[in-house]
């Protein structure tokens, strides 16, 4: 899928609109609105002096492209005026908000496109099978460690958390559970604050994401850290967060969208998946890290099979290869 957009300038005549016009209108990637048609007045200049886009030598006007996380363009477009308009892709996706003055666009389009491409892609199942073995096996994983299967597990946020990481791990669970076999999440509720401590039978396996300033990461790590112990550390090489089997702790000062990428990233480690892929470059595990965000479609392939049933914890990699027939 290719996306469009012709920047055609939006410039609104001084005398203002005529006709009726919807509430929320809509232009489409190749810039047909389906509110109200955007007319061209080269004669007209658009006033830019708050943001000092306007060139004082000259009568040019500067069109102002920005490019912001989803979340963002969320908060954008419930503060739409009447001279801004949606624009959205051939799927209907909303990708951003063109005016007069400007367009504002989601930043993950690079992504969004890839996924848009593969809905509904058949892989080989070698290749699955060898992007799970690259993705599991790696620094210090010898032999795979999978969540248990006794019962289900929860997420439990502690700390500062928001209503922002609550959504997101909930749907986390529905993720999860729609890709293994085995191992399922509690997908209705998450536990939230202290952990009841008096339970005559522990309903669950706990998944604790702690959400903690600096000082008390430095702290933990200090006084607390396990040789089992995971460091997440930031593209500078300074401590964000520690992960484990059944725990991550993360900086509150991080963004959303770091916060979410690390939440994500931290439960696949638990999950047993420690390694790298060199050659998928669509892969959330590929080198580049935080290139990419999102689990791709061989990605969640991979998952399946790890969570199948056929691998145990404990297998090694040449268990692994036995049990998929590959050569070992």
């Amino acid at each position: 899928m290719i996306l469009t957009i012709f920047l055609i300038g939006c410039t609104e005549n001084s005398s203002g609109k005529t006709g009726s016009q919807d509430s929320n209108p809509v232009m489409n990637a190749t810039g047909t609105s389906t509110g109200q048609k955007l007319q061209t007045d080269k004669s007209n200049t658009v006033d830019n002096s708050d943001s000092g886009l306007k060139d004082s030598k000259t009568s040019n006007t500067f069109f102002n492209i920005r490019i912001v996380p989803v979340s963002e363009l969320e908060k954008l477009q419930k503060e739409m005026s009447s001279d801004e308009y949606l624009v959205k892709n051939d799927d209907n996706t909303i990708i951003g908000i063109v005016s007069s003055k400007g367009l504002t666009i989601r930043g993950d389009l690079v992504q969004l496109e890839r996924n848009s491409g593969n809905a509904g892609k058949e892989f080989d199942k070698e290749d699955v099978m060898l992007h799970l073995l690259d993705i599991t096996f790696g620094l210090d994983n010898a032999k795979i460690k999978l969540f248990k299967a006794d019962k289900k597990y929860k997420f439990w946020l502690d700390g500062h958390y928001t209503d922002s990481e609550v959504k997101f791990v909930k749907n986390l669970s529905i993720l999860f559970n729609s890709l293994s076999g085995t191992t399922q999440f509690e997908d209705e509720e998450v536990t939230l604050g202290f952990l009841q401590t008096n339970y005559d039978v522990i309903p669950n396996n706990f998944y604790n994401i702690k959400i903690i300033t600096d000082k008390m990461l430095q702290q933990y790590y200090d006084d607390k850290k396990k040789d089992s112990d995971h460091l997440i550390k930031n593209s500078n090489g300074e401590l964000i967060g520690i992960v484990n089997d059944e725990y991550i702790y993360l900086l509150n000062t991080l963004s959303e969208e770091d916060q979410q990428y690390y939440i994500l990233k931290g439960l696949l480690y638990s999950m047993g998946l420690h390694g790298v892929s060199y050659k998928n470059t669509e892969s959330f595990f590929y080198r580049n890290e935080g290139m990419n965000r999102e689990l791709s479609d061989l990605d969640k392939e991979a998952i399946k099979l790890l969570y199948g049933g056929s691998l145990k914890t404990g297998n090694t990699l040449e268990d692994a290869k036995k049990t998929f027939g590959l050569e070992t």
